[in-house]
């Protein structure tokens, strides 16, 4: 049997497997539920985007935007591509593959272009997948968006495999290599910079913009002009047959981006390096991963750095702060999310100082204070979901906990707090940076009610976060089969992505009936201050129903720890 087709067999036969696995999984209620509720999900999803317009039937604003996004999508994965990672081959290979198909007869432009192919697989794929979720509201002929995405998602991918290879041959190189790539990079973020800059000299922020209208003509000068017009131009060559609104310009488009790729596919046969043993550590580094996860332990392969604990652990004191500590030490990374707002912030202030127009501080300070409230209330609905170091991160190590001296108060109440801090933190953070802009306009109303309402906020949000973290710890000890383990690994699928948006609902259901009682407590004190106070009646009113959902959250702490301490680890265990 031929390599190719012994390929095709291996992607036949694996493919068969697992749709059979997936199938049996339903058997399992959870799992069939959860497939119901996410094709219910998508076929919404698919009959919602068959009644949008295309882009034939969008505003020139909107389409304008879907333009650069694409193009700034593809140019930034170019940019990844040559500054972060590894100075190694991005190829990858699954343990299975190594074992299989390394001792082969096989030569390594076969196995080079095996993961080639496999690569491409994935862009078609991702293409499908963006088809269905926004090619539709993008573009007036999926068909065509579906064609042209793959091409460039394909193109992308050769160009980061030959870019992998050429970081591998310049490194090789020593000095001599570090100093070529990186002042490659550096004349090419020159250059892109100067031609930023000169394009908004040439056409500066308009002084009135009295509709989009005005927004839209000012941007369509600016990225027409010449510099930031070449800059654009490699990233607008590629999504061009993607966003063609028939069949003649999407076969004017075609040539360019066609020749495109094969000119990427012979970089890579030209620059190709070995591969094998990178690949082999690689799959052996994942295996080793996996298997400390499946064990309920954690693994972090690789090269890291050391960071200094949150707190110092004092030798004696209470011990449930010892896990405490033990969370917020295993995801003190979560810190880099408030530092990549504060650089935004700052480059946002420096440009509007270079630019030396007074006026458009205003108008940043006009949007970043109300993006900065408005996040930090988004994070009340997705925070608990996103902030998992709790319970739900040590749901394979149940039986452990069980056997640590506490109650069951102390565990739940310790874990919990981990969670509630790190998102209390971030959300705080963000009202900092908002009531420090400002509203960014003089209207009296808005400027009269901006510190109430975001003072408000600054007891109010981290409480409500607490109830919604209660609730995701509480299914845990509850329904502990029914939660799936953080064991690091994104668990996907389309029952995966049901149970997820039942997480979400359940989260979201019993956390609003929660705030009934706390709504009660707002009123009873705001309604009589309110004649008195003004809007400064809301920061007392917030308190009280902060307190309310403190207090709901103690109560059901300690009658879930009553639960964990009769919880029965041997029944019920999550995979």
């Amino acid at each position: 049997m031929s390599f190719p087709r012994a390929v095709l067999f291996l992607w036949t036969v694996s493919l068969r497997n697992r749709v059979w696995r997936q199938l049996a999984r339903l058997r399992r209620p959870r799992y069939l539920l959860g497939a119901l509720v996410g094709l219910v999900y998508l076929y919404s999803v698919l009959a919602r985007g068959l009644g949008v317009r295309g882009l034939g039937g969008m505003s020139g604003s909107a389409r304008l935007f879907a333009e650069l996004s694409l193009v700034g999508s593809a140019l930034g994965t170019v940019f990844a591509a040559w500054v972060l990672g590894r100075d190694q081959p991005s190829l990858t290979f699954s343990e299975t593959e190594v074992v299989q198909l390394f001792p082969a007869p096989v030569t390594r432009r076969a196995l080079l272009h095996y993961k080639l192919v496999r690569g491409l697989l994935g862009a078609t794929v991702g293409a499908l997948f963006a088809t269905v979720f926004i090619g539709r509201v993008v573009s007036g002929t999926p068909v065509l968006f579906f064609l042209g995405a793959s091409l460039a998602l394909g193109t992308l991918y050769l160009h980061t495999t030959a870019a992998s290879f050429t970081r591998t041959r310049l490194a090789a190189r020593g000095g001599w290599g570090l100093v070529v790539r990186w002042g490659g990079v550096t004349l090419v973020l020159v250059a892109v910079a100067l031609a930023v800059l000169g394009a908004l000299r040439a056409h500066p922020f308009p002084e009135e913009v009295s509709s989009s209208r005005d927004l839209r003509t000012w941007l369509q000068v600016l990225v027409a002009s010449p510099g930031l017009d070449a800059v654009l131009w490699p990233g607008r060559l590629l999504v061009g047959p993607s966003l063609a609104g028939d069949v003649g310009g999407f076969l004017r488009a075609l040539p360019p981006v066609l020749a495109l790729a094969v000119t990427h596919y012979g970089w890579v046969m030209l620059v190709e390096v070995p591969f094998e043993e990178t690949a082999v550590v690689r799959a052996e580094s994942r295996a080793r991963e996996r298997a400390l996860r499946a064990s309920g332990q954690r693994a972090r392969t690789g090269t890291f750095t050391l960071r200094k604990p949150p707190f110092r652990l004092a030798a004696r004191g209470r011990p449930e702060v010892a896990l405490v500590w033990k969370n917020l030490v295993a995801r003190k990374r979560m810190a880099g999310g408030v530092v990549s707002f504060v650089l935004f912030i700052v480059f946002g202030g420096a440009i509007a100082a270079m630019m030396g127009d007074a006026r458009l501080f205003t108008d940043t300070r006009e949007v970043v204070g109300p993006l900065a409230m408005t996040l930090a209330v988004m994070l009340t609905v997705v925070g608990p979901s996103a902030f998992r170091m709790d319970l739900r991160m040590d749901l394979p190590k149940l039986d452990l906990l069980r056997t640590l001296p506490l109650t069951g108060r102390q565990v739940v109440g310790a874990e919990l707090l981990a969670s509630a801090l790190s998102l209390g933190a971030f959300q705080l953070a963000l009202l900092a940076v908002a009531l420090l802009m400002g509203p960014g306009t003089e209207a009296s109303l808005l400027s009269d009610w901006w510190w109430p309402v975001a003072l408000s906020l600054v007891v109010l949000l981290p409480s409500l976060s607490l109830a919604g973290l209660f609730v995701q710890n509480a299914a845990v000890v509850l329904f502990p089969a029914w939660v799936p383990a953080d064991t690091g690994t994104r668990v996907r699928g389309l029952e995966a992505m049901g149970q997820r948006l039942l997480t979400l609902l359940g989260t979201l259901v019993v956390t609003l009936a929660g705030l009934v009682p706390a709504t009660l407590a707002a009123l009873l004190v705001g309604l009589p201050l309110y004649s008195v106070l003004g809007p400064w009646t809301v920061p007392p009113a917030a308190l009280a129903a902060a307190g309310v959902l403190v207090g709901e959250v103690w109560l059901g702490v300690v009658a879930l720890g009553r639960a964990f301490e009769r919880l029965d680890v041997s029944e019920d265990r999550p995979e």
